[in-house]
């Protein structure tokens, strides 16, 4: 029996439930084309009848694995026999990829979970390898260009055409009469896709970390999470939304969306949310290695979570945290404005600059040289006064020639809360209205900069809760690297007013520090030194290194340096260079020789680039690591001591991209020369054939293992 309109045209098979519909305009097909047809009043289930084997086969992206008996009575002939027919695994192989129609619902069974893990929370995050148009959840999030049109990328093209034509006319229907913003959210009902709505979202093409890109698209993902809370859902599935035409690098996108989906689990909006979904294609071998890489680091107990240092009963003093990424936050806490900004303290201007120093009040280097030779030599020579003075644990003098009214110096070493404190309540005493200060001890003293964010915070609360209308109205924070003024920024966002979620969120998750297995306990201490056994495999790795160039050297000992602060503040800058660069190969491991005066200094504050000068400076004023340890074995850097031993460190170095280096240079230069913000990450002595690298920043380098030998 047949019936036909302008349409398409119908055919009952006699003694079946099945029906040949054949479009005779392309157009209707995604009208007719659904779960359920009635046919004189009969429901009916309607499949795709092919005219060709290879569209019988395999469909848009995947082939077909199963495929059900009702399916078969509908085909041509030739086709009905060949599927009937033993599929040899090559010819499989030969069809796995198609380029007919859209996907069909017979492409579910290839949606896999590869891997799943839970927050603290217990919101479950699921890696799934599959196609998106044809999984179930709640709502699914797609990318458009800012004129909202489907069918340009991949994702987009695949939804449309399961879901059908609706898709893009409820989209339109949304939209303005000019070009959407990056960064806007369009809802629609998911049409005929297995979900209740899709976000439309408007991204940021990737800018290789120079400019806002992470902040929008970090806020998209915020949004995306807050509107399912809002509409009471409770999955969400998460495509590979900015890894295709956007060009954010997979392992930059893994680390961001997952830092986001934690931060929200960990805020008060979670609700209703249960399952956040990340789907992968098939032959997406990178995200997959991506994710995984993140959802190991999760099962085995990485990212730490960090004990939140907050003060009891301060709830309603502090303010929404705002951030003009990547120089700047602020927040109110109580009646003070708090503001921590990348800069330079001594160029400042306020009524109270504070220099972070010794106990002889001297400190040449860092921060503290900067202020002294900003302020002049007047005040110099009134600290090496006062400095013989009794005091208490800070002086007081004048500004000098910088632009303030006094400088108060406070010692690095103490406790940094008590050392806040104390400033602020001499500009109360002095009825001063605006403060600067450093991120005190977090430089020559060598203090954990996350304590240390939360003590001055901390501090301002105690000030607040004895002040309430206090003479003092601003409280600015003046850091030097970027990477501290995320920590800053996480220690803020604690303390916000809980129903608020912040405009912009931190780079990095707050500890996830990569901490190698092989390292030993801590035993709640910040350094540890653990010497290695002959015959261990970590002690063969590191000695085979040593003796690749230096066969003629005896070891005498190896021992592993294990430096909480140190190897945060690398790991820090680490993700940092793997996120500006895009990618993760940006570390080498070198060599490094010294005397064994310097062996302390070393171990518990680094590689100090404020010697640079001492052995080398052909290549710039910075610190040199060599690529053999023959370079660094010479007597002239490794000097053997009273008893004839040397010293050479194995170091963890972040050269990233690098380019050649030349005598005076004090930082690296700049990639492009009408761009002077945009610096290169190390310098070296040989472009095609480095033998040694210079870094000029002390955060770039960790020394893990110190070789002790003689000659």
């Amino acid at each position: 029996m047949s019936e036909a309109n302008g349409d398409f045209r119908v055919e009952v098979i006699s003694d079946t439930k099945v029906a040949v519909i054949t479009f005779l305009k392309n157009t209707v097909v995604d009208t007719y084309l659904v779960k359920k047809l009635f046919f004189n009043e009969r429901p009916m289930s309607a499949f795709p009848c092919y005219v060709s084997l290879d569209t019988a086969l395999h469909g848009r992206e995947e082939l077909f694995r199963k495929l059900p008996a009702l399916f078969l009575v509908a085909l041509d002939p030739f086709i009905r026999m060949k599927l009937t027919e033993k599929v040899s695994p090559d010819w499989n192989d030969n069809y796995k990829k198609g380029k007919g129609h859209c996907e069909s619902k017979y492409h579910d069974n290839l949606n896999k979970k590869v891997a799943s893990t839970k927050t603290k929370e217990g919101l479950k995050l699921v890696l799934i390898s599959g196609n998106v148009s044809c999984f179930q959840a709640d709502v699914i999030v797609n990318t458009v260009p800012t004129d909202l049109q489907l069918g340009r990328g991949s994702l987009s093209q695949s939804l449309l055409c399961k879901a059908g034509p609706m898709l893009q006319k409820e989209l339109n229907a949304t939209r303005q009469e000019t070009e959407e913003e990056v960064g806007s959210i369009f809802m629609t009902s998911g049409c005929n896709l297995n979900c209740k709505a899709v976000l439309h979202v408007v991204a940021p093409d990737w800018d290789n970390g120079a400019g806002s890109s992470w902040q929008i698209m970090a806020n998209i993902i915020k949004k995306c999470l807050m509107t399912v809370e809002q509409l009471s859902f409770s999955s969400i599935t998460f495509p590979m939304i900015a890894t295709g035409n956007l060009g954010f690098p997979k392992a930059v996108f893994a680390e961001l969306i997952l830092s986001e989906v934690s931060k929200f689990s960990n805020s008060a909006w979670l609700k209703t949310l249960q399952k956040v979904y990340f789907l992968v294609h098939l032959d997406d071998d990178e995200s997959h290695k991506a994710f995984l890489d993140k959802f190991t680091r999760w099962s085995s107990g990485n990212p730490n979570k960090e004990k939140i240092l907050m003060v009891g009963n301060t709830q309603g003093i502090f303010g929404t945290v705002t951030c003009s990424w990547p120089t700047e936050c602020e927040m109110k806490i109580g009646a003070i404005t708090f503001q921590v900004a990348i800069g330079d303290i001594a160029k400042e201007s306020a009524d109270v600059i504070v220099n972070s120093t010794t106990r002889m009040f001297n400190l040449k280097s860092g921060v503290s040289k900067a202020i002294l030779e900003g302020a002049g030599p007047a005040v110099e020579d009134e600290c090496a006064v006062l400095a013989t003075q009794p005091h208490r644990d800070f002086i007081v003098t004048q500004g000098g020639f910088l632009s303030c009214d006094i400088i108060i110096h406070v010692l690095g070493e103490n406790d940094v809360r008590k050392s806040v404190s104390s400033v602020l309540e001499e500009c109360e005493q002095r009825k001063y209205t605006s403060v600067a200060l450093p991120a005190i001890g977090t430089g020559n003293a060598g203090k954990n900069p996350i304590r240390v964010a939360d003590d001055i915070i901390n501090a301002i609360v105690d000030f607040t809760r004895k002040h309430s209308t206090p003479s003092l109205k601003k409280v600015k924070v003046v850091i030097f690297i970027t990477e501290l003024l995320n920590v800053f920024y996480d220690s803020m966002k604690k303390r916000e007013k809980i129903a608020t979620l912040p405009t912009f969120q931190s780079t990095f998750s707050k500890a996830a520090y990569n901490i190698p297995e092989y390292r030993s306990d801590m035993n709640q201490q910040l350094f540890r030194m653990i010497q290695l056994q002959p015959g261990q495999s970590e002690y063969d790795t590191v000695k085979n290194k040593f003796s690749q160039t230096c066969l003629s050297y005896r070891i005498e000992k190896i021992e592993r340096i294990q430096n909480e602060f140190l190897w945060q503040s690398y790991q820090i800058k680490k993700k940092h260079m793997d996120i500006k660069n895009g990618h993760i190969d940006n570390e080498k491991i070198l060599f490094h020789g010294t005397d064994a005066h310097s062996v302390p200094h070393v171990n518990q504050h680094g590689f100090n680039r404020s010697y640079a000068g001492k052995n080398a400076v052909a290549y710039g004023k910075g610190t040199y690591f060599a690529v053999d340890a023959s370079y660094s074995a010479d007597d002239k850097y490794s000097r053997p001591d009273s008893n004839g031993r040397k010293h050479i460190y194995v170091v963890r170095v972040l050269t990233g991209v690098y380019t050649l280096g030349r005598e005076g240079i004090v930082t690296p230069p700049p990639k492009n020369p009408y761009n002077s913000i945009d610096l290169f990450d190390s310098v070296t002595d040989d472009i095609q054939h480095p033998k040694l690298f210079v870094v000029f920043f002390d955060n770039q380098a960790y020394p893990e293992y110190l070789i002790t030998f003689r000659c």
